[in-house]
Order: structure tokens, then C-alpha cells, then sequence
């Protein structure tokens, strides 16, 4: 006697097998709220580093204030590509005022930290509008691919006779070339670092 093998039928497997909708927009909804959160931390990064630059500057201030000598002014040195900070070589010009000079070094410490800290925050914004662009060009795939098994079920459901109806066209995302990627970058990191005008 031969054994009975039974199937499952073609419509429980074809739904096991596909995630729902509800299920794509959950992972969607939680990966903007991520993404949210991120861009939310990385806002309040920024602005405690904005308000660790005016101490600075005001500490800086202070302390050019409180020098009981006038020094002669540094000439101003024009530079095509700004560069880190870096620490005067000239010989010091506070002399045995120990004080004096610790807090200069201080100071010089703070500016190479907060240096440090704002090619770090371009870095992460670079990285979170590229994860954006990402979701974004999933989003487009999903609704795509989403139009596709909805024609495909209501061809099923109608059966073999019913006409074919036309594919529904979906709004793709626009592609770009590397070369013209690469030719953008360093405008939008300008545009990081400089902040977009208020218009």
C-alpha cells in the first residue's frame, strides 16, 4: 500500500512566503524613528559644541583682555584650504608667566578637541543623509515590488480567462552616475560645514 502525501495548498504557501504589507511598513516606521533619533542626538552634539566654541572664544577674550602688555598684531595669512589648528612655533610671548602659559595650552587643547569634534559631526551627517538615500530608494523598490504581487494575486484570483490588465507604472528613483556622485561630494560637504543660507 502506497503512502498518502498531501500538499499544502498553493494560496497558504504563497502567504507564508511573502511578509505582509503591515509588516514592511513596521520596519519602515521603525527605521525613520531610528533615523529620527539619530539626527536628534546628532542636533544636540552640535549644539553643545557651539556652546563649548563661545566659551572658548569668551575664555579667549578674557584672557587677551587681562595681558598687561600690547603685543603686536599677527599678520593675517590667507590660505586656499583652511587646515586643523595648529600650535603657534613662534617663540612665547608671555615669557616666565607659568599660569599664563597653561592656560594658553589649555586653550590650544580645547581648539584641537572641538576640531576633532566637528570633522566627526561632518562624518556623521555625510553617513545619515547616505542612509537616508538608502531608505528612501527602498521605499521605492518595496512600493514597486508591492504593485507587482498585487497585480500578480489579482491575476490568480481571477483565473486563466480574465484579460491581462496593464502594468501600473511606478515612479523610480532617480540614478546617478559615479562620476557625477563623486563630483558633488565636496559641495556637500561645504554645505555641512557651512550650514545652507537662510533664504
Amino acid at each position: 500500500m502506497d503512502p498518502v502525501i498531501s500538499f499544502p495548498s498553493s494560496d497558504s504557501a504563497q502567504k507564508s512566503a511573502r511578509p505582509s504589507a503591515e509588516k514592511w511598513a513596521a520596519t519602515l516606521t521603525e527605521e525613520k524613528l531610528r533615523l529620527q533619533e539619530d539626527q536628534d542626538a546628532l542636533r544636540e552634539r552640535e549644539e553643545n559644541l557651539r556652546e563649548y566654541e563661545t566659551r572658548l572664544r569668551s575664555l579667549q577674550a578674557e584672557i587677551e583682555a587681562s595681558r598687561s602688555y600690547s603685543a603686536p598684531p599677527m599678520p593675517m595669512v590667507s590660505r586656499s584650504t583652511p587646515s586643523l589648528f595648529q600650535r603657534p612655533s613662534s617663540r612665547s610671548p608671555f615669557g616666565d608667566d607659568a599660569g599664563l602659559q597653561a592656560a594658553w595650552e589649555k586653550l590650544h587643547r580645547a581648539r584641537e578637541i572641538l576640531e576633532a569634534e566637528q570633522k566627526n559631526l561632518r562624518d556623521d551627517r555625510i553617513t545619515i543623509r547616505e542612509q537616508e538615500i538608502q531608505v528612501k530608494r527602498r521605499e521605492v523598490e518595496l512600493a514597486e515590488r508591492e504593485a507587482r504581487l498585487a497585480m500578480r494575486e489579482s491575476l490568480v484570483a481571477a483565473g486563466p480567462l480574465a484579460p491581462v490588465p496593464a502594468p501600473v507604472p511606478v515612479e523610480e528613483a532617480p540614478t546617478e552616475s559615479a562620476v557625477s556622485r563623486l563630483s558633488r561630494v565636496p559641495f556637500e560637504m561645504a554645505r555641512s560645514v557651512f550650514g545652507r543660507k537662510a533664504s
